[in-house]
């Protein structure tokens, strides 16, 4: 088993020696790979599924490493204990899901060193909580994987300034790294916007709201980054 460039990219933000909780684990792929290269010493994961929960279970059991990582059943960072594990990773879901399971359990927020984030869309809205409880943007990444564009956010606690509207969506350190996916990345924005622009014109009505006008607004200020 090998893991792909999305959840390779994930592995590169979790500090050696560190205890991670894989939320909503896939096949327990993720901690396994950690705990095998020796990037983690113990792991936990968990899934609110019974399916991906027994199908971890096998994976863990199949790679010898029952002893070192924890399948659980249950929804979220519930599965958690305050001060349990240094980093919780989030991979593969919607942002606002995301928000919502971090609204879930401040406890737990609380007691954690970082987050580590793969929202598959919703950007602006976790960027934007992170920062309301006091968390900031450390680091961020930007995968490739069967042509689809991934961000990867690194979240550690700290109160800092919010970002720009437009950087809450497209990643304010991805904005100051241009890293090589970069281009590809706003050009994906761009695209999206402009069906729905190429939507909207067909109806008059649909021409003269305010959406329409903003997402004008924001297709310009994407080009205007290339």
């Amino acid at each position: 088993m090998s893991l792909g460039a999305r959840l390779q990219t994930v592995t590169k933000f979790v500090l050696h020696g560190s205890v991670i909780a894989d939320i909503g684990t896939d096949h327990g792929y993720l901690p396994i790979e950690l705990v095998k290269t020796g990037r983690c010493c113990k792991a936990i994961a968990g899934d609110v599924n019974e399916g991906p929960y027994l199908a971890a279970k096998r994976s863990v059991r199949n790679a010898s490493l029952m002893n070192k990582i924890d399948i659980r059943l249950g929804s979220g960072l519930e599965i958690l204990q305050p001060n349990e594990v240094d980093i919780a990773i989030f991979c593969g879901m919607g942002g606002n899901l995301m928000v919502q399971l971090l609204q879930d359990c401040p406890e737990i927020v609380n007691s954690l060193k970082g987050l580590i984030l793969q929202p598959q869309q919703g950007f602006t809205a976790l960027r934007k909580y992170l920062y309301s409880i006091d968390w900031h943007i450390e680091d961020e990444a930007i995968a490739k994987e069967d042509g689809r564009i991934y961000q990867i956010i690194y979240a550690k606690p700290g109160k800092q300034t919010l970002p720009t509207e437009l950087e809450l969506e497209i990643g304010p350190v991805l904005n100051r790294t241009r890293p090589t996916l970069f281009k590809e990345m706003i050009d994906e924005f761009i695209a999206k916007a402009n069906r729905s622009l190429n939507g909207m014109a067909k109806s008059e009505t649909a021409k003269n709201t305010a959406h329409y006008h903003q997402l004008q607004t924001y297709v310009k200020a994407l080009e205007e980054l290339l």
